[in-house]
């Protein structure tokens, strides 16, 4: 009778994990890989990027991943407000000597025209990460193109001076 009891408290908690971990992916960032991709989004939405430079072999690019991009806050935060970017620096050296990185993780945050605005070299807890974020201005969404105004026949007659003011 004890070992029955066992395996069932063993199915449960397996049940549990796996729904744990299934909610846990709905709070992942959306993470892009290609810059050029990014940055069309960033210039298209108005949204900072967040560039994270790490490579596979690296321990604080993994607790990062495990840590401070699982918090609920981080996540909404970076998926609602910025374009995050996960670069491999193994498959774009290029791209990490032009920024002088020299360690990694890396975070680098940028303006969607790709100005740099802010960095962090090392891992970032949540708190450390926030501050850096709150270096970003709020995103600014391209105005749309103006549409003309029509203008009553009348008023345009009287005030032809306005009218062509509403009509730029």
């Amino acid at each position: 009778m004890p070992r029955k009891r066992f395996t069932t408290v063993l199915l449960v908690a397996c049940a549990w994990t796996f729904l744990a971990t299934g909610s846990a992916s709905a709070q992942d960032v959306k993470w892009l890989t290609d810059y050029a991709a990014a940055r069309k989004v960033a210039t298209e939405t108005g949204r900072p990027l967040l560039l994270d430079f790490g490579t596979e072999a690296c321990f604080w690019c993994k607790k990062l991943d495990a840590t401070t991009f699982r918090d609920p806050k981080v996540v909404k935060l970076l998926n609602e407000g910025f374009v995050p970017v996960k670069i491999d620096a193994q498959r774009h050296p290029r791209m990490v000597e032009a920024l002088k990185i020299d360690g990694f993780p890396t975070l680098i945050l940028a303006s969607p025209e790709g100005k740099v605005l802010g960095r962090h070299a090392g891992y970032a807890d949540a708190a450390q990460l926030t501050a850096l974020l709150s270096k970003a201005p709020a995103p600014v969404v391209p105005a749309a193109p103006k549409q003309p105004v029509e203008v009553g026949g009348d008023l345009g007659a009287l005030f032809p001076e306005i009218a062509a003011k509403l009509d730029r």
